[in-house]
C-alpha cells in the first residue's frame, strides 16, 4: 500500500510499504478514504521536534477492512472516524473521559503507523473508532471537509474552551489563528461566551474566524497584543484566556490576559516555554489547566453537531490534495499558503482543489 514517508526535515514523500494486518483479536484494518496534515506535523518537518523516519499523519476517515474476533462494535464496510489518539478503552483514565493518559494510548504516526496512508491498523477497535453516520459512498470531499477537523483540531479547541471553563457571558481571548486557535474561538461562542476576541497575524486566518462569528485582532509578533486587546476591551482582562500556539510569546500574552480569578486553558503544545512562577498563578488568583485533548470523549457529541447541521468546521480546511501530492501539502502549509491541507485517499475526479469558502458558518 502507499503511505506519506518522513525522511527527515523538509522531506516527505509517497512510498510503498506492506499492508497492515490484525495482531490482536481487538485490531480492525480500515481502509482510509480521507487523511489530514495537522500543524503539529509541521515541528518534525522543519526540524524543530526530533521524529524518526517513518509514516505520518495523525486524522482519518474510513471504512473498516477487516476485525478481530474480538471486535463486537464494527464490521467490515462501516464508516468510521478516529481520534489522534488510540487508546484501550476500559481503564480509570479512558472511563473519565481521559484517553490521552491511557497506559496504553499512542499517537497515530509516532507509537503507531501514520494516517495519511491507504490503511491503517487499529488498536483497541471498539475503544478507538466512532461511527459515522453515513455510509461511506456519502461521504465526499464537501463532508470530509466538516468531519476531519473533529478528530483533532476542533477536539482540541473544544478542549482548550473546556480547560478554561468558559461560560455564558464571558470575555473570551484566543491566541492563535491556526486551526486550534480558530476552532477554540468557535467553541467558545458554542459554549455561550458574551464576547470572543481571536488574537492573530495573518488576514486569511483572521477571515476565516470571524465567518465563525468571532471579532478578531491583528496582532504582530512584535506588538504588545495585551494592551492592544486592553484597548478593545475597555482595560479589562479577559475572563477566560485559552492558548493555541505553544511559544514562550504567546503564554506570556495570554497569562497577561487573564484578569484576577480568571481562567487560562492552554493546548498550544509548549516548546521551549520557561516554567512559570508559582507567585504568577497566585497572585492573580488564576485557575491554570492544559493537556492533550481527548478527542476520543468529544468525538460523538461533536459528529451529532454536525449531522445535525449546528456545527460546520469545514472551513478550516482550505486547500485539498491527492495522497500522492503530500509533498506538496506540507510545503503549503508550511509556507503559509494553507491552513490546514486534506488529503483524497482514493482516488478522486479533480486532481487538486482550493477550497477556500467565504461562507463559513460554524458553531
Amino acid at each position: 500500500m502507499r503511505t506519506s514517508w518522513f525522511s527527515g526535515p523538509g522531506l516527505v514523500s509517497v512510498v510503498e510499504v506492506d499492508d497492515p494486518v490484525i495482531l490482536d483479536a481487538r485490531d480492525a484494518v480500515v481502509d482510509i478514504d480521507y487523511a489530514a496534515i495537522c500543524g503539529s506535523d509541521l515541528w518534525a518537518y522543519r526540524g524543530l521536534v526530533p521524529k524518526a523516519p517513518g509514516s505520518t499523519g495523525h486524522e482519518f476517515i474510513g471504512r473498516v477492512r477487516e476485525v478481530g474476533h474480538a471486535v463486537t462494535g464494527f464490521a467490515p464496510g462501516d464508516s468510521v472516524i478516529a481520534p489522534f489518539v488510540y487508546s484501550e478503552g476500559s481503564c480509570a483514565e479512558c472511563r473519565r473521559g481521559l484517553q490521552p493518559f491511557c497506559a496504553e494510548a499512542g499517537l497515530w504516526g509516532k507509537d503507531g503507523p501514520g494516517a495519511q496512508a491507504e490503511r491503517i491498523r487499529v488498536p483497541f477497535a471498539d475503544a478507538t473508532l466512532v461511527g459515522l453516520p453515513w455510509a461511506a459512498d456519502e461521504i465526499d470531499v464537501t463532508l470530509a471537509r466538516k468531519l476531519l477537523p473533529l478528530a483533532d483540531v476542533y477536539a482540541t479547541g473544544t478542549h482548550g474552551a473546556a480547560l478554561a471553563e468558559v461560560g455564558v457571558g464571558d470575555t473570551v481571548a484566543v491566541i492563535g489563528d491556526g486551526a486550534v486557535g480558530i476552532a477554540a474561538a468557535s467553541a467558545a461562542r458554542a459554549r455561550g461566551a458574551g464576547r470572543v476576541v481571536l488574537l492573530g497575524e495573518q488576514d486569511s486566518r483572521l477571515q476565516i474566524a470571524s465567518g465563525f462569528g468571532v471579532e478578531t485582532l491583528k496582532v504582530q509578533r512584535d506588538e504588545p497584543a495585551a494592551e492592544r486587546f486592553l484597548d478593545l476591551n475597555g482595560g479589562v482582562r479577559a475572563d477566560c484566556v485559552i492558548e493555541c500556539v505553544g511559544l514562550q510569546a504567546s503564554f506570556d500574552t495570554a497569562i497577561d490576559l487573564v484578569r484576577p480569578g480568571g481562567r487560562l486553558g492552554f493546548v498550544g503544545v509548549p516548546h521551549g516555554v520557561a516554567a512559570l512562577p508559582p507567585m504568577t498563578v497566585f497572585n492573580r488568583g488564576m485557575h491554570l489547566a492544559g493537556g492533550t485533548a481527548p478527542a476520543r470523549h468529544y468525538l460523538p457529541r461533536l459528529v451529532s453537531d454536525v449531522r445535525e447541521g449546528r456545527l460546520d468546521p469545514s472551513p478550516l480546511i482550505d486547500t485539498v490534495h491527492p495522497l500522492d501530492a503530500v509533498a506538496q501539502g506540507f510545503d503549503d502549509m508550511h509556507s503559509g499558503r494553507a491552513l490546514k491541507v486534506l488529503l483524497t485517499i482514493r482516488p478522486q475526479p479533480v486532481r487538486r482543489v482550493d477550497v477556500l469558502s467565504s461562507n463559513h458558518g460554524g458553531g
